[in-house]
């Protein structure tokens, strides 16, 4: 026989299992998502859904059954915010990293309901996708999974994030490979000609290679060494090229050039460039515009070999834009605007110390103390090691 309750009812099934029965908003009678083992674990459960109604935080477990596939499929639909390349990438993460089965002991997200996606479960996924593919691919997705999870919390799906992972999301990458003044010199004269100035641009000015690639004529003032990023152009992996403004307001700049880098830049515009302000600076050797691809295996790869620099990206070129700035001095907000950063944290990565620059810092502060009359043992004092008293002996 039922239970009647003013909120709801409880009741024993033919399989021995309790059933909870809840009043919904709406005034329906609506069993609970799961059946329980025991009366009290069904009135326990009751009870809850009750107070929580009350103080406002009712969630309708009836929310909660949508698959996180189909859920986490019409999210993306409605990111509208995104740009095509970006939308690519959470599409990729989604079907390689969140969605499937990663490892036999864990079950696919994807079949599972929101109300399903526990903090257990997040856990158990968290760890076999680390292991199988490493922890920069696992915090990536781990980022992208609690966004939507976060979503259906908003939406009044489920009541709480199930992703509680601390520092689940950080990202924990090795040094970056930094060319050094002379590396970069040796890999210019490593690639053809017409990729000379493109090399040097990207290594002294931080520009990043979709910037490069879609940089203009009009864009490059060579009277005052600076070149304006207005754009980037990169080619997605449907096939489309897209051209647009780089991702961020910060990121639309004026970077001013080292004079050597600006002359070269010259002799570019004159040996290669086409006339017009609407010419691409930078341009195979067809004429056309230049495809990461065929740059990557055409030219990069056989002149880092040739310049003994195995190994090093293209990528990794503004990286040692950003750390050559920064040992000339540059502070934060100045390697921010430079490099196109909208926070500080990502410019602040072109600061780490090195012994070289270290011992620069203590030579000019040697230098002022020395100017400050501060040179060895102050007058009047012995350079032997001073006699310790009775007295101090017993402190």
């Amino acid at each position: 026989m039922a239970g009647k309750r003013m909120f709801g009812a409880l009741r024993r099934l033919p399989s021995g299992r309790w059933q909870a029965r809840y009043r919904s908003p709406d005034g329906r009678m609506v069993p609970a998502p799961q059946t329980f083992a025991t009366k009290g674990d069904a009135a326990a459960w009751l009870s809850a859904a009750e107070s929580d109604q009350h103080r406002g935080l009712w969630v309708d477990p009836r929310a909660a059954t949508v698959t996180l596939g189909e859920y986490a499929i019409d999210w993306l639909g409605s990111r509208v915010d995104l740009a095509p390349r970006t939308r690519e990438i959470y599409a990729a993460q989604l079907r390689l990293h969140i969605l499937p089965a990663i490892s036999p002991g864990v079950p696919a997200l994807a079949a599972r309901s929101l109300g399903e996606v526990t903090p257990e479960l997040v856990r158990a996924w968290y760890a076999a996708l680390r292991e199988a593919k490493g922890p920069s691919v696992s915090a990536k997705a781990y980022v992208r999974l609690r966004q939507i999870m976060r979503q259906a919390v908003d939406d009044d799906r489920i009541a709480k994030n199930p992703c509680r992972i601390e520092r689940g999301g950080a990202e924990h990458h090795p040094e970056q490979r930094f060319a050094t003044m002379e590396e970069l010199h040796r890999l210019a004269d490593a690639v053809p000609d017409r990729y000379r100035a493109m090399v040097l641009v990207a290594g002294l000015g931080g520009l990043r290679r979709g910037e490069l690639f879609a940089l203009r004529r009009g864009d490059v003032d060579l009277a005052a060494g600076v070149v304006a990023v207005r754009r980037k152009r990169l080619r997605l992996a449907s096939g489309e090229v897209i051209e647009g403004a780089p991702k961020s307001r910060a990121g639309r700049r004026l970077v001013a050039l080292p004079a050597p880098v600006t002359a070269e830049l010259d002799r570019h515009l004159r040996c290669f460039t086409e006339r017009g302000e609407d010419a691409f600076v930078f341009t195979s050797a067809t004429g056309v515009p230049i495809e990461a691809s065929n740059f990557r295996d055409r030219i990069w790869l056989p002149a880092t070999r040739r310049a003994g620099l195995d190994g090093l990206r293209f990528h990794d070129l503004r990286h040692a834009a950003g750390t050559l700035a920064a040992q000339t001095g540059a502070t934060t907000k100045e390697l921010m605007a430079r490099l196109g950063h909208a926070s500080p944290q990502a410019a602040m990565v072109y600061q780490h110390a090195s012994l070289a620059r270290d011992v620069v810092i203590a030579e000019r502060l040697a230098r002022m103390a020395e100017a400050a009359g501060l040179t060895g043992a102050p007058h009047g004092r012995s350079d032997r090691p001073p006699t310790t008293t009775e007295g101090e002996r017993r402190s």
